[in-house]
C-alpha cells in the first residue's frame, strides 16, 4: 500500500521507517534543506522523496491515505493546501502534538470538503515511533476502518494487546494523548524530585542512587520512565563528568501540560500533581538564583532502621495519585456530549510504548478495569493493598524534604490531595459556612440536603 507523509522529523522519519517495515510504500514531501540532504545522503529503501505536496497526492493510491508529522503551528496550513489537492473520500491523520479542540475545528473543515480526518496521539518519542508507539485516534470511523490495520500493524505490543485504540469523535484521540502527557509531566518531576530529595537529604551519590532505582525496577512500582532516570542520574560524558551537573536547569515544555490544565478547569476537575509539574517548568527559568534556603544542620536517616523509608512504596503512591488525577479528566470529560470514553480503551492504548508504560500501572488497571469505572475507592484500594504501612514512607519523607527546604511540590500535591479524600477534615464545611456568612451564598445538611438557615442569614 502507498502511503504519504508529510513532516520527517524524528517523529516522522521513524514512524515511516515503522511503516516501511510492516511492507508499505511511503511517499514522503519535506520542506526542510537540511532533512532533505540527509535523507538523500542515506537512502532508506522504500521511502521516495517527493518535490511537492501535488507530486505526492499523484504518487499516493486513492482513497489516499495522508500521515502528518508537523509542529501544531504548521498543520492547519498544510491541512488548507492539500484541500486543493484531495478528493472526497481521502483520508488525512494528523500525528502531532495537536490540541483537542483543533482537531474538532479540522474536522468539521474537512467534512465540508468530503475529506475524512482522524487525529492521532502518538506516545514514544522517536524510537518508540519507530519500534512501535502507542497510538490514541479518534475521527472519523470510515476513515479508521481504511486505516485500522496499519495503525495496529506499528503499534507496541503488550501480551498480545495492541496499544492502539479508537475512541470515536474528532478530538478523542488528541485528548486522551494530552491528559498522558500531563500526567507524564507529573510522573517526571515525582522521579526527579524523589532523586533530588535522595541527593540533598539522605547524601547519596550518584551511584547509590542509581542502584536504589534498579533496585526498584524488580517491584511492583517498575516503569520506563524509572527506568531512564535511573540510568540518566550516573550518565557522564566524555570527559568524565556527570551530565547532571552540566545541563541547564530551565525546562522546555511543548503546551500539552498547560493545555491538560485548562481541560480539568472547564470540568472542575482537580489536578495538583499535574498542574504543578506544569507550574514547575514554567519556574524553572527562576532556577538559577540558587539562594540556599536550606538549614544547615543536615541529619540523614536513610541506613537507620527507625527511620527506613520504601522508596518503592514512595513511588507507587505518587505514581497512582497522579495517574488517577488524568483519568478523572478523561471520565469527567464524558459530560460533554462530543466524547464517549472507556476506561478499558484508554488502558489499551497506554498498555505499551508510551511513555506511561510500566509494572505499576498493569496493577492500577486492573483495579480499575475489575469495575470498569473511575471512583476514589479504587484509588484508596490500591494505595492501601500496596502502601501497607499507612503511609509512613511518604509522609516521612516529604517531611524530612520540607524540613530541610527541599522542593517537592508534585509530592506534597499528592499527598495533600489524597488526604483531602480520605481523612477526616472540617475545610469544605468551614469554607461553605464563610460563604454563606459574607455572601449569603446557600448552604444545606449533609444528610438531608435541607436548607441551612443561620442567624447571620437575616441580616
Amino acid at each position: 500500500m502507498n502511503i504519504g507523509i508529510i513532516g520527517l522529523g524524528s517523529m516522522g522519519l521513524n514512524l515511516a521507517k515503522n511503516i516501511i517495515s510492516k511492507k508499505h510504500k511511503v511517499y514522503a514531501y519535506e520542506q526542510n534543506s537540511t532533512i532533505k540532504k540527509n535523507l538523500k545522503k542515506n537512502n532508506i529503501q522504500n521511502l521516495f522523496l517527493t518535490k511537492s505536496l501535488s507530486e505526492l497526492i499523484n504518487k499516493v493510491n486513492s482513497p489516499r491515505i495522508i500521515m502528518l508529522s508537523l509542529p501544531a503551528d504548521k498543520v492547519d496550513e498544510v491541512i488548507n493546501e492539500l484541500t486543493n489537492f484531495l478528493e472526497p473520500k481521502d483520508i488525512i491523520a494528523d500525528l502531532g502534538n495537536s490540541l483537542y479542540l483543533k482537531s474538532i475545528e479540522r474536522d468539521n473543515l474537512l467534512k465540508s470538503h468530503k475529506i475524512n480526518f482522524l487525529g492521532v496521539g502518538v506516545s514514544g518519542g522517536p524510537r518508540g515511533a519507530k519500534n512501535g508507539p502507542a497510538i490514541m485516534a479518534g475521527g472519523s470511523e470510515e476513515a479508521w476502518y481504511k486505516t485500522k490495520h496499519i495503525f495496529e500493524d506499528i503499534a507496541a505490543k503488550n501480551d498480545k494487546q495492541k496499544a492502539c485504540s479508537f475512541f470515536g469523535s474528532a478530538g478523542s484521540g488528541h485528548f486522551v494523548k494530552l491528559i498522558h502527557n500531563g500526567i507524564e509531566y507529573a510522573l517526571m518531576e515525582v522521579l526527579a524530585e524523589i532523586s533530588n530529595i535522595l541527593d540533598k537529604f539522605y547524601n547519596l551519590n550518584n551511584d547509590v542512587i542509581e542502584k536504589k532505582l534498579k533496585d526498584i525496577l524488580k517491584t511492583n512500582s517498575s516503569s520506563f520512565l524509572l527506568r531512564i532516570t535511573s540510568e540518566i542520574i550516573n550518565a557522564k560524558n566524555d570527559k568524565d563528568q556527570y551530565f547532571i551537573n552540566e545541563v541547564d536547569p530551565e525546562i522546555g515544555q511543548n503546551g500539552t501540560g498547560v493545555w491538560a490544565i485548562k481541560a480539568a478547569l472547564d470540568l472542575g476537575v482537580a489536578i495538583p500533581s499535574i498542574y504543578e509539574a506544569v507550574s514547575a517548568r514554567s519556574n524553572s527559568k527562576n532556577f538559577n538564583y540558587n539562594y540556599d534556603q536550606s538549614p544547615k544542620n543536615k541529619k540523614y536517616f536513610l541506613n537507620n532502621k527507625d527511620n527506613e523509608i520504601s522508596l518503592e512504596q514512595i513511588i507507587f503512591f505518587n505514581f497512582a495519585c497522579s495517574i488517577y488525577q488524568g483519568l478523572n479528566i478523561i471520565n469527567e470529560s464524558n459530560k460533554w456530549n462530543f466524547f464517549d470514553f472507556k476506561i478499558e480503551d484508554v488502558f489499551q492504548s497506554w498498555s505499551a510504548g508510551c511513555i506511561l508504560q510500566g509494572k505499576y500501572l498493569e496493577i492500577i488497571s486492573k483495579e480499575f478495569l475489575k469495575h470498569k469505572k473511575i471512583d476514589p475507592q479504587y484509588l484508596y484500594n490500591l494505595i492501601k493493598t500496596n502502601c501497607s504501612d499507612q503511609l509512613k514512607s511518604v509522609r516521612e519523607f516529604n517531611s524530612n524534604a520540607i524540613k530541610m527546604g527541599i522542593t517537592c511540590p508534585v509530592l506534597s500535591s499528592n499527598l495533600a490531595y489524597y488526604d483531602q479524600m480520605f481523612s477526616n477534615h472540617k475545610i469544605g464545611e468551614i469554607i461553605q459556612l464563610q460563604r454563606s456568612y459574607f455572601g449569603l451564598h446557600p448552604i444545606r445538611e449533609k444528610k438531608s440536603n435541607n436548607k441551612i438557615t443561620p442567624y447571620w442569614t437575616n441580616l
